[in-house]
């Protein structure tokens, strides 16, 4: 008797450490939630942030396979694809975006992203409840995984007011294994 109640406490146990563990998606990548800010939950691979709501301002990182197509275009990234060709295949998915509109890049140039070589994007765009949004866009691949790091915010009063804890979050960011 004692066996078997020892048994099923081992069960019950290591059922409840499993989905402890695997409560929420993996992520090949570490980052700081800045003090104040919450998580939302998602089931695709990526970690959003906000402190006042994603209307207001949010971080997003994701990963995602260089095989996996872009909703919008369908088109997919190469682990051999430089920056500049990985930005374009961005830019034309928000192009090709039914949510967005009047969308404007102001800025495409090289970056490092914790030491990788990449891209940041800087644009502006209103989504289909008529909400302009300014956001900053790291992206970078490696092995097989395309890794991205958004900051987006209303334009008119956010923006300026959280990019510096954008800034710690990027300076944060690490890759937990090597791909």
């Amino acid at each position: 008797m004692v066996k078997r109640s020892c048994f099923w406490a081992g069960v019950l146990l290591a059922a409840l450490l499993a989905s402890v563990v695997h409560a929420g998606p993996v992520f090949t990548f570490k980052a700081t939630v800045p003090e104040g800010w919450r998580t939302v939950d998602s089931e695709d691979p990526m970690l959003f942030m906000t402190k006042d709501g994603g209307y207001k301002q949010y971080v997003l990182i994701r990963e995602r396979s260089v095989d996996e197509p872009f909703q919008f275009t369908k088109k997919t990234m190469r682990p051999d694809m430089g920056a500049e060709e990985a930005a374009q295949v961005v830019i034309n998915e928000l192009l090709a975006d039914t949510n967005i509109r009047n969308f404007s890049v102001t800025e495409n140039q090289p970056a490092r992203i914790d030491g990788n070589s990449g891209f940041r994007l800087s644009f502006v765009f209103t989504d289909a409840d008529g909400h302009i949004f300014k956001t900053i866009y790291y992206g970078f691949i490696k092995g097989g995984t395309f890794y991205n790091l958004r900051y987006g915010a209303t334009q008119e009063d956010y923006f300026q007011n959280d990019l510096k804890t954008f800034e710690g979050v990027l300076n944060s960011f690490k890759l937990a294994t090597s791909k």
